[in-house]
């Protein structure tokens, strides 16, 4: 996959958040299939990979536990890209999924502390 500088991976995770909180029917397909929902913003996950949407509510907030990396050690290719600050990106909508849904979180709990 091409290597997407940060300003576009934010404007393709504001565009599929807008696109969930303004248009209804994408948000219940997204519920309902979401590789078929994430394909349209470039996001084929293999088969293989199961994928699951929760909603948080005003009452209910879910944690994302992320699974333990395989290897924690960055190899010289993932040390340059850093360094030029792209990020080869697999599934940057499900990661930022991920981000949001954690920032939410973390918010939660500081207002409500």
């Amino acid at each position: 996959m091409k290597p997407m500088n940060k300003n576009s991976a934010e404007a393709q995770k504001a565009a599929f958040f807008e696109k969930i909180w303004n248009d209804d029917a994408f948000a219940r397909a997204l519920e309902a299939n979401p590789r078929a929902a994430l394909a349209e913003f470039g996001n084929n996950l293999p088969e293989n990979v199961d994928i699951r949407v929760v909603r948080d509510t005003e009452k209910v907030k879910y944690l994302h536990i992320p699974a333990v990396p395989v290897d924690m050690e960055l190899s010289d290719a993932d040390l340059i890209s850093a360094q030029g600050g792209t990020t080869p990106l697999c599934g940057v909508i499900l990661g930022s999924i991920i981000s949001v849904a954690s920032v939410s979180v973390s918010a939660t709990f500081t207002k409500d502390m």
